[in-house]
């Protein structure tokens, strides 16, 4: 199944318990960009009908439409060259032509972080208005603390 609407039929946000993982494919378009927000299943092409030119994987394994890897965890275990290489690949994809897709496990945390800062660096805002742009296409969607306060850093060191 794929949708591209809110996570709920009349917008509202959806609340889920911690871990919860859709069993379907969520594939959202961020805005009226040719970018993309996911979870693991909008990377396999069995799982929905879109294609994508360019799909960076934060999860663990790369997936099956995987162009770009850079694994994450969805916490403060991060090694900062590794956070930075991912921002800078997903920003190297806002650039690129043909439609990008961004995912993690969930499509709530990493690929959140990733696609918001990407989008505050690229349009030269803050990293809550990059925020905003990807809860408008994915409520649910809410980085965990230690990968915010990341990209407010990397945000900091780039202007």
């Amino acid at each position: 199944m794929t949708t591209d609407g809110n996570d709920s039929d009349d917008g509202s946000p959806v609340v889920r318990p911690l871990g919860y993982v859709e069993d379907w494919a969520v594939v959202r378009r961020i805005g009226d960009r040719d970018l993309f927000l996911g979870n693991h299943l909008a990377a396999d092409p069995s799982a929905h009908d879109r294609s994508f030119d360019h799909v960076l994987s934060a999860t663990r394994e790369p997936r099956p439409l995987t162009t770009h890897h850079h694994p994450l965890d969805d916490g403060p275990d991060n090694e900062w060259s590794d956070f930075a290489a991912a921002v800078d690949a997903a920003r190297d994809l806002y650039r690129r032509e043909g439609s990008s897709l961004i995912h993690c496990k969930a499509g709530i945390s990493r690929s959140t972080t990733l696609a918001a800062t990407a989008v505050a660096a690229e349009e030269g805002t803050d990293f809550r208005a990059g925020l905003e742009e990807v809860q408008a296409a994915r409520p649910a969607a809410i980085p965990h603390p230690a990968l915010h306060q990341s990209a407010v850093v990397y945000l900091a060191a780039r202007s």
